[in-house]
């Protein structure tokens, strides 16, 4: 028989509140000096290292945050990015990020270093507060779902750059840097959006999600007192819904309590955009 684990009255992730552009541009620019301290702090062979993302190394990891934040410059160079066409069975990101590396593959590590300085800044602003009158277009997406490209640009942005800076930290073996005002609100609003995914899944019932470390926190998803709870590291958790770790590999990074089965049911074949 199933038993509620946890009080009812912790945070609900369904009414985790969105961005704003205020905060949007702050989650940027954080995320992109963040990273850009640590690919300016890299040694000359922590450039070659493999990463989660298995067909890149920290080169071409940093070559694709190039490409997009260059993508963000202009609308001349946006629209020339979004309009690759990808092949079947290609999500449109991949052909994008094909575009991007290739153009990219000849240049060293200082000068993918001094184009995200370039662009930098103007993108970050454009992203937060600049291309308005595209801002509310809603395009279909296999992972996203039905996602404006104003979505795109105040949330997923940041979401990427943080994800990457972690990829590469684990990488090269190099501490993440974290802080709860920062990495914990790039986490609130991944939290979002696994509940908006897997309420459904839930047919009625709830979960508890329990993240640890400086940018966790514990929810409740769906209705009622949770039946089951998840427990996990946060940057694992991230890793394991940005679809790097397989569901069985995370399942062993995490501690399930209550009805693992509704944790299966919530968890199985859960994708974030990132």
């Amino acid at each position: 028989m199933s038993v509620a684990i946890a009080p009812s009255n912790i945070a609900t992730a369904e009414r985790i509140p969105y961005t704003t552009a205020d905060e949007a541009h702050s989650l940027l620019q954080t995320a992109f000096e963040r990273f850009m301290r640590l690919i300016e702090s890299l040694d000359p062979e922590d450039w070659s290292k493999p990463t989660a993302c298995t067909e890149w190394d920290v080169r071409a990891m940093v070559a694709h945050q190039a490409g997009g934040y260059a993508s963000g410059s202009s609308y001349r160079e946006m629209i020339r990015q979004y309009s690759t066409i990808p092949k079947a069975g290609q999500l449109p990101e991949d052909a994008i990020n094909i575009l991007q590396l290739s153009e990219r593959a000849d240049k060293t590590p200082a000068e993918l270093i001094a184009e995200l300085k370039q662009v930098g800044a103007k993108t970050i602003h454009n992203w937060a507060y600049g291309f308005r009158p595209i801002k509310w277009l809603a395009i279909p997406h296999p992972v996203g779902g039905f996602m404006s490209l104003g979505h795109l640009m105040w949330i997923t942005h940041s979401r990427d750059t943080w994800m990457h800076r972690l990829d590469i930290c684990r990488a090269t073996g190099r501490a993440f840097e974290q802080t709860r005002e920062h990495d914990g609100r790039i986490n609130q609003l991944v939290v979002l959006d696994v509940a908006k995914k897997t309420s459904k899944k839930l047919a009625g019932q709830a979960i508890s999600l329990n993240l640890g470390g400086i940018a966790g926190g514990t929810w409740t998803i769906g209705h009622g007192g949770p039946k089951a709870e998840l427990e996990m590291d946060v940057l694992d958790f991230n890793i394991f819904v940005s679809g790097r770790f397989a569901f069985d590999e995370a399942m062993q990074r995490a501690k399930i309590s209550g009805d693992k089965d509704l944790i299966v049911s919530a968890f199985k074949d859960l994708l974030i955009l990132y």
